[in-house]
């Protein structure tokens, strides 16, 4: 058994992956704590975003997933946080030009 799924932290994501999940809650945050990117991986992924948004620039998922994979190489998943960031995007009604190809 892996004792790190009594992490404090692990707890509070679970509780709130929970949540979320009754609520049908689709949240960035939740999509960026479940991928555990530090902050600064979190501020260079949003900046990176917001700046294709400022610019009108549509974000292929390709991109996003390249861009992704270069500020956070042992990421499990691009693929699927890239889909799960879109859904979050899209439920917030957040970066309405971009992520959307």
């Amino acid at each position: 058994m892996d004792i790190n799924i009594f992490d404090r932290d692990e707890l509070i994501i679970n509780v709130l992956n929970q949540l979320a999940e009754k609520a049908n809650l689709e949240s960035v945050d939740l999509v960026l704590l479940n991928s555990k990117l530090s902050a600064k991986e979190s501020h260079d992924l949003m900046v990176f975003v917001a700046e294709k948004q400022v610019k009108k620039q549509a974000l292929s998922k390709e991109e996003c997933i390249a861009q992704v994979l270069k500020i956070k190489p042992d990421i499990e998943s691009a693929d699927g946080f890239v889909n799960q960031l879109k859904r979050a995007f899209v439920a917030e009604g957040r970066f309405p030009d971009v992520l959307n190809q």
